[in-house]
């Protein structure tokens, strides 16, 4: 089977999009329309079925649907409680599969022994990433939109707690693949140290295709996330639209 190793880069820098100053947690004014995010339920980790088609990458795990051109992609998660230092992004997006562009936004968390912080980011490359703000707490809910308007515009939907903001964009993009994704990020053309942390839930994870077909995470291909060839974290679904990346640790 052929590995998939696509490399995101998260670099820190300035997107071309209607311009927005980045800000921090505190202090967000409540915006309209806050999302709601299922409490966490009970799931059984399970490896996928005996035969099952599986691909795998050197820093993605999750899903990812490359069978039509698609028009949309969301999906709901918290910020992540990690459990050693590391760096750690959770994100959507369209595109990069198997083309080079791809257009997403998420979360970057990063823990050291002065403590954690977390960013909410947009990216179209090869534009580097553009923070939108800082200081997420972990645990904060997270929904992420990304909506092909007409031509080449885009708009991307970020909602954190109360903070909500639409961001359009203009990125030339036909996108042949969405992904819902847990990755182990090139920060400065060099990977991180991909830490340890209880399993994370991706809820609502769904993409429209041009023709107005809704795709979810069941009908998509799962990733490993392997590091030297052993797998450091795996998709398991927990419903057609939900399903967690757990560490080998936490599975059975």
């Amino acid at each position: 089977m052929r590995p998939l190793y696509w490399i995101v880069a998260l670099g820190f820098g300035l997107l071309t999009i209607n311009a927005n100053p980045v800000i921090s947690w505190p202090g967000l004014s409540p915006q309209s329309d806050p999302v709601s995010i299922p409490a966490p339920q009970p799931f059984s980790l399970q490896p996928p079925s005996q035969g099952e088609p599986l691909e795998m990458s050197r820093n993605w795990a999750g899903y990812v649907n490359s069978s039509a051109t698609y028009t949309a992609v969301q999906a709901t998660w918290r910020v992540p409680t990690l459990i050693s230092n590391g760096s750690l992004a959770i994100w959507v997006g369209v595109g990069g599969a198997p083309q080079r562009r791809l257009l997403q936004a998420g979360t970057l968390t990063k823990k050291t022994a002065y403590g954690t912080k977390t960013i909410l980011w947009i990216e179209g490359l090869p534009q580097p990433l553009k923070p939108i703000a800082r200081n997420l707490p972990d645990g904060a809910p997270v929904h992420i939109a990304i909506t092909h308007v007409k031509a080449a515009r885009w708009n991307l939907t970020l909602q954190a707690g109360n903070y909500r903001q639409i961001f359009h964009v203009r990125y030339p993009l036909t996108a042949k693949s969405a992904e819902w994704i847990v990755e182990d990020p090139l920060i400065n053309n060099k990977f991180a140290h991909f830490p340890t942390f209880h399993p994370i839930e991706l809820f609502y994870a769904k993409a429209q295709t041009s023709t107005g077909v809704t795709v979810t995470a069941k009908q998509s291909m799962p990733i490993d996330l392997r590091i030297h060839g052993a797998i450091d974290a795996a998709p398991i679904l927990v419903s057609n639209t939900t399903f967690a990346v757990s560490l080998p640790a936490f599975r059975p």
